[in-house]
């Protein structure tokens, strides 16, 4: 996320590379959208683009994003104020099921889950991680 510049021209790079042979490539259709959610569950919109609302919490979390994702990219941040230290999991749905909502986002785009190594799968979600989570479409 930091080296958004790096990355461009590394498509931009890959691009060129295409464009030499049969295929094509549009960068200008590309959309991004990305998140650093903090340990509190709230979002850094210093460190956001794209996400028009955020909803749930504690470990349970639905985006409203400005367009419709088709690949997502989740990871959790290294915080060191955050409550959950030890071995934690991350997953990302794209499309979220139709039964999955959060209160105030009944529709959401995109799902992230966080919880640690004893609720993963469990039917249960534990709050205390940091995540940046990235769409693209």
């Amino acid at each position: 996320m930091r080296n958004l510049f790096a990355r461009r021209a590394s498509v931009l790079s890959l691009c060129a590379v295409i464009m030499s042979g049969a295929l094509s490539c549009n960068t200008a259709s590309v959309q991004v959208a990305y998140a650093h959610v903090r340990a509190d569950g709230t979002l850094d919109t210093s460190k956001s683009k794209n996400v028009l609302a955020i909803g749930g919490g504690n470990g349970l979390y639905c985006f409203k994003l400005a367009f419709t994702p088709t690949n997502v990219v989740a990871t959790l941040a290294n915080d060191p104020t955050a409550a959950n230290q030890g071995v934690g999991f991350i997953k990302a749905e794209l499309p979220p099921t139709p039964l999955f909502t959060c209160s105030t986002i009944q529709k959401p785009d995109a799902v992230v889950e966080t919880g640690t190594e004893m609720t993963v799968n469990g039917g249960t979600s534990a709050g205390g991680y940091g995540f940046y989570v990235h769409w693209t479409k």
